[in-house]
């Protein structure tokens, strides 16, 4: 039963560790949402197998496909899959063949709304990370593109911001902007509503994070100063201030999404190691927190709302055996960092451009494809360039 246990610990980590890797590279203050029109520049031995539709099958016949499992009681639990995107076409996102197969690269998306439903009209598609999940050693790299990164759309004349692909092609389009621009091989693609992350966290009954005074004052002074967008407890709730000192906090659910979201205390390096801490401790707490297999099902049932994705259940399983088979519990017991990240564009690669009064990053000539060789090199050990 702990092999089970561990096995829906790490869905619920993809779940997770998603949302959390989204909110870690949100803008508090970035209101800017137009489309861009003309351009000045400026300064500046399998234990499964799956079968033909797509259920896993345990060696010793148990059926873990997409019904129902066993509690430690014995008891039956449903499992409630998400419902999947079936309007992708793989003909059409410009795919890298040349690319090895062990690696699997999905595209995150992250949309700010506090509705439940992905479905109410595309929005753009603010953050949007690549994350890379080596099937053979278990690592997980993170790769953030910036929302006002210029590239070329394509099927458009003119070029535009990275973000804008998703709200005129959805899921499609923006998978296969990133492909065309970066030679990569992205197929599948998780759209997350922020909304979620808050709600998530609250699941889990909160999270205990070390912080400096810092970050406590600061994350009481913004919910204090703005009512929290993405909060959904109930109105008689009586949210506590966090201590302002240094020192382990107990934080609900907003509270560790504005600690993953602070950037004015200290710079963006200060702000992803934030984001690479909650991660972790939500890693930590799935896998090491005696949660009951009906508590863990429960909790993926909670994420499913706040997720759109083209990805099959068995696709899941799949990737997170994998994973869960990479030691990543002893790694994190012995204090190793679990993530790898990286972000494009690089720094020292880019420029500001002035367009319609909006701020826009530009990569030039040269600094396009240094930056394509080093995420190659990030994800891959070394560039492979498409056909």
């Amino acid at each position: 039963m702990k092999m089970w246990k561990q096995w829906m610990a790490l869905l619920m980590i993809f779940c997770l560790l998603m949302p959390g890797a989204l909110a870690g590279s949100i803008d508090l203050t970035d209101d800017l949402d137009e489309e861009v029109g003309s351009v000045t520049e400026s300064s500046a031995g399998e234990d499964y197998t799956i079968s033909d539709n797509g259920d896993i099958i345990l060696d010793d016949d148990d059926d873990l496909g997409g019904d129902v499992i066993f509690d430690d009681d014995g008891s039956t639990i449903e499992i409630t899959d998400n419902e999947i995107d079936d309007t992708i076409d793989p003909d059409k996102l410009d795919i890298n063949a040349n690319l090895p197969s062990n690696v699997v690269n999905i595209l995150l998306v992250g949309v700010d709304t506090r509705s439940t439903s992905l479905d109410d009209g595309l929005q753009n598609g603010d953050v949007q990370i690549i994350v890379s999940i080596n099937k053979d050693d278990g690592s997980i790299k993170l790769t953030s593109i910036l929302r006002d990164l210029y590239v070329t759309i394509p099927g458009y004349k003119n070029k535009n911001r990275i973000n804008t692909a998703y709200s005129r092609g959805g899921g499609q389009l923006a998978m296969r902007t990133i492909n065309k621009n970066f030679e990569l091989n992205i197929e599948n693609y998780i759209t997350i509503n922020f909304y979620g992350l808050a709600s998530i966290i609250d699941s889990l009954g909160g999270i205990d994070i070390e912080m400096t005074a810092k970050e406590a004052k600061a994350i009481n002074t913004y919910l204090r100063q703005h009512p929290p967008k993405y909060d959904n407890q109930s109105k008689d709730y009586t949210r506590e201030n966090l201590p302002n000192k240094a020192g382990t906090h107990h934080c609900d659910g907003i509270q560790a999404v504005m600690y993953a979201r602070l950037r004015k205390v200290d710079n963006d390096f200060g702000r992803t190691a934030r984001q690479r801490k909650l991660m972790e401790l939500l890693l930590e707490k799935v896998l090491d927190g005696g949660m009951s297999m009906t508590e863990l099902n429960n909790l993926l049932n909670a994420c499913m709302p706040y997720v759109q994705t083209n990805m099959k259940a068995s696709t899941l399983f799949d990737l997170a055996l994998g994973v869960l088979r990479s030691g990543i519990s002893d790694r994190l017991t012995r204090g190793e960092s679990l993530l790898e990240q990286h972000h494009v564009p690089m720094d020292g690669t880019y420029s500001y451009l002035d367009v319609d009064g909006a701020s826009v990053i530009n990569m030039g000539s040269k600094s396009f494809p240094k930056n394509v060789r080093a995420l190659h090199e990030f994800i891959y050990g070394e560039y492979i360039p498409a056909d």
